[in-house]
């Protein structure tokens, strides 16, 4: 059971701040090693498909070298700077796509949580996206709440518009070194609210929002893994690189 501390509440920017001292692991803390289950999963890679667009595989499948089992059970995704991208980005990503829709803020509760230790991130923006609800079917290319790891920052940004770039965006965590194992969690309540959350040795902070109306009955899906954000790859070994120890949806 989780062992609260302290609670702080501030509102403000339409976001509600839950800030957690813990004497324990957050949701999706530390478990037995063992193999990150992919079932209803779907997996892109960042390599070119037949079609030219990033290639995926379907169900998703370890598929040397971009997504490989390790002997303590985890889960790495590889994604380099210079690979091939999806029709709508400008950035390569090793990434699992739900195969389960919901309906943003009305179908829930839905819930993505993931134990992660991120262990390389692009060498100009040091930035990764390890976690998202994105739009499906009619908005498939828009994206809608992403989690960022930023050179030790966990950051949330959520998307106001599905066109445009007004958006919400605030920190969970900071001082996250590279190869420490955290956990984070992205919940839609079906209620019009949301809460993402984020912890690490010991310490969660949580935060919640309101689902937007341009996305509210909308179908969306949970994406998770390294959606590295470089800008300007600087080589064949430069990327995103992440391990996962746990995903559930």
């Amino acid at each position: 059971m989780l062992a609260v501390a302290a609670v702080v509440l501030v509102v403000g920017g339409g976001l509600v701040w839950l800030v957690l001292g813990t004497g324990g692991s957050g949701p999706g803390g530390p478990s037995a090693p063992g193999p990150v289950a992919l079932q209803g999963w779907k997996l892109t890679l960042p390599v070119e498909g037949d079609d030219g667009d990033a290639e995926s595989v379907d169900p998703a499948a370890p598929t040397d070298p971009w997504l490989t089992t390790g002997p303590d059970g985890g889960l790495t995704f590889w994604a380099p700077a210079s690979g091939a991208t999806t029709k709508n980005s400008d950035h390569p990503r090793t990434e699992l796509i739900s195969t389960q829709d919901f309906t943003a803020g009305e179908d829930g509760p839905h819930t993505l949580a993931a134990s992660l230790a991120v262990t390389q991130v692009p060498s100009d923006t040091k930035d990764i996206i390890i976690g998202q609800i994105h739009g499906s079917d009619d908005i498939k290319s828009v994206p809608y709440v992403m989690l960022h790891y930023r050179d030790g920052e966990i950051r949330a940004i959520v998307k106001q518009k599905q066109k445009g770039d007004e958006k919400e965006a605030f920190t969970l965590l900071t001082g996250v070194p590279l190869d420490e194992r955290f956990d984070i969690s992205i919940t839609d309540a079906g209620d019009g609210s949301m809460t993402i959350s984020a912890t690490h040795a010991g310490s969660t902070q949580q935060a919640t929002a309101q689902v937007p109306e341009a996305f509210r009955g909308e179908p969306v899906r949970f994406q998770v893994g390294a959606y590295q954000q470089a800008d300007n790859p600087q080589g064949d070994d430069d990327g995103g690189r992440v391990t996962f120890y746990d995903i559930s949806q």
